[in-house]
């Protein structure tokens, strides 16, 4: 069975050291869990004045592989639009990643709007962060989650636009669930079914599997136990594939009209 990683990152992180977090890790580990490729970031791009430098450092890295470059996009920034065309265009991104729990800006912002109409100018999909760590592990920077009222109003705002929301919860997923089975245009990642038991199956029998696509938030998280999580879930293999490949393929063929 193929698997595909829709939540991975390289860099480094500010707040505690990683022993594995170059590229060369990354590809190491996949090739070691029968993990074809992944949809990446720059964990740098969170934290540098100018994240278009960790851009230009992701691009280097990974041109000539399989890896898909997700971009880092603060929209609080005043130069984001000229960043995600010159991703488009120098890097053939593959979608748009955010960190409003980082970087302190509201969904509903007009800065939002004009994200969300240029990502829907590229057929662009949106990577919401909703988290990276625990938020009890930061005390130098104290990230701001997310409100899931904002992200249903966002959602169903957004309804032309893919929203992928990273690192979620499974009580927030209850909360959402309405969102998530209404609305064919948001998704989940598995990063974040860190706090219940059967998680996947759990999902599955409420959702579906056509939402849920497999990520392991690798370096921050260890990328075995995410997953097993999916490999291990008592499931029909049919909705392990999607989890495990097709879910984010889709993805892909939507930025390249495949």
């Amino acid at each position: 069975m193929k698997i595909v990683d829709i939540n991975c990152l390289v860099g480094h992180w500010p707040f505690r050291k990683l022993y594995k977090n170059t590229f060369a890790d990354l590809a190491e580990i996949h090739r070691g869990n029968g993990i074809e490729y992944g949809f990446v970031s720059s964990l740098n791009s969170i934290f540098y004045n100018d994240p278009f430098e960790g851009e230009e450092e992701l691009h280097n890295i990974i041109k000539g592989t399989a890896y898909r470059h997700i971009l880092t996009i603060n929209p609080s920034l005043p130069y984001f639009a000229e960043d995600i065309r010159a991703g488009v265009e120098l890097f053939n991104v593959s979608g748009v990643r955010i960190y409003p729990c980082y970087h302190d800006y509201m969904l509903n912002c007009e800065d939002m709007d004009r994200l969300c109409r240029i990502l829907s100018e590229y057929n662009l999909p949106l990577f919401l962060t909703l988290r990276m760590e625990d938020e009890r592990l930061n005390y130098i920077i104290k990230p701001q989650p997310v409100n899931l009222e904002d992200i249903r109003l966002f959602s169903v705002r957004n309804r032309n636009l893919k929203i992928i929301l990273l690192n979620i919860r499974m009580g927030e997923i209850t909360c959402l669930k309405e969102l998530l089975i209404d609305q064919n245009n948001v998704y989940i990642d598995t990063s974040g079914l860190k706090d219940q038991l059967f998680s996947i199956e759990k999902l599955t029998a409420t959702l579906g599997a056509d939402k849920i696509i497999y990520g392991s938030e690798y370096p921050l998280f260890c990328l075995k136990s995410t997953l097993l999580e999916v490999v291990k879930a008592e499931i029909d293999e049919n909705s392990k594939e999607k989890i495990l490949f097709s879910n984010s393929e889709r993805l892909y063929k939507l930025r390249n009209n495949d």
